[in-house]
């Protein structure tokens, strides 16, 4: 039961890291949450399932095309609905309405093409999602590749802020204007964040898509759990993303099998205040998570 509980935690768990993480990539050099975030990650389910499903692209190509794709429209995004507004008020909070409108547009234009009927994805090859009896443990080679893939990725978001170009974000998420005078363009910063971060929302949508089925519902679902996982983990922290992730996840399976699944939203707001009482700025605070 104990096992159970803890591979279902984490397989659910590393999806609310990677949208949490997601979440991240946008807000470090912006300040921006984008409301759109989760039918980002929709559009990448929903476009894995029309290539692998229907058009039998190979995995790899498909990833690659939504991704490419999704952080395609993520610039579009940036270009109309958030720098306009960041460049009349920066320290406004009008993005909130222009993000959340990009959010309706996708959702609505999303459900007429593809309706609202689940699609089932197969696991890529070389894995599956038939359970394996491990020393007692059932657990799918698909969702072991989904754990320790989501370990490589958060430490691998984590060793880029420590590159150059991830100083630079950092620099800009610290003072705008000073990193400007050190001939640091903060636009193009932005523009970069949004584009790796809508593609990092479709590589989720995809890693999604076996464990939860491509589904225009998937966005709504995976966007409260993920901006959970980020207010919990800290703003802007990727390390804390993953602990808020799976604590998320754990919580959730624990509360499946010891209550009811319809206490899922419950358990995780109360999880969430309890937390923020306790540390105001998440697990890992906005000032631990600039540390270069």
């Amino acid at each position: 039961m104990f096992f159970d509980i803890l591979v279902s935690g984490l397989t659910a768990g590393s999806l609310y890291c990677l949208v949490a993480v997601s979440f991240n990539i946008l807000y470090q050099p912006t300040k921006v949450f984008n409301f759109a975030q989760g039918d980002l990650v929709m559009l990448g389910s929903m476009g894995s399932a029309l290539l692998l499903t229907q058009w039998n692209w190979p995995w790899w190509v498909a990833l690659l095309a939504v991704m490419v794709a999704v952080g395609v429209l993520t610039l579009v995004e940036e270009w109309m609905a958030v720098a306009p507004v960041l460049s009349r008020h920066s320290h406004g909070t009008g993005w909130i309405i222009t993000t959340l409108a990009v959010a309706m547009i996708i959702s609505n234009v999303v459900g007429k093409v593809w309706g609202v009927e689940p699609i089932v994805v197969p696991a890529p090859l070389p894995f599956s999602n038939d359970m394996l009896n491990l020393e007692g443990i059932n657990i799918s080679s698909y969702q072991i590749a989904l754990i320790l893939l989501t370990l490589a990725l958060v430490f691998g978001v984590d060793w880029l802020y420590h590159s150059l170009w991830g100083k630079a974000a950092l620099a800009v998420a610290e003072d705008r204007d000073a990193a400007l005078l050190r001939g640091i363009d903060p636009a193009a910063i932005s523009r970069w964040s949004f584009a790796f971060g809508g593609a990092f929302a479709a590589l989720t949508g995809y890693l999604a898509s076996p464990v939860l089925s491509a589904s225009t519902t998937l966005g709504g679902i995976l966007l409260l759990k993920g901006f959970a996982a980020a207010a919990i983990g800290g703003l802007g922290s990727t390390r804390g993303a993953l602990a808020a992730g799976y604590m998320l996840g754990v919580a959730e399976a624990a509360c499946s099998v010891w209550l009811s699944p319809g206490y899922h939203n419950t358990v995780i707001l109360i999880l969430v205040l309890s937390v923020l009482l306790v540390r105001p700025g998440g697990l890992v605070s906005s000032l631990e998570a600039r540390t270069v």
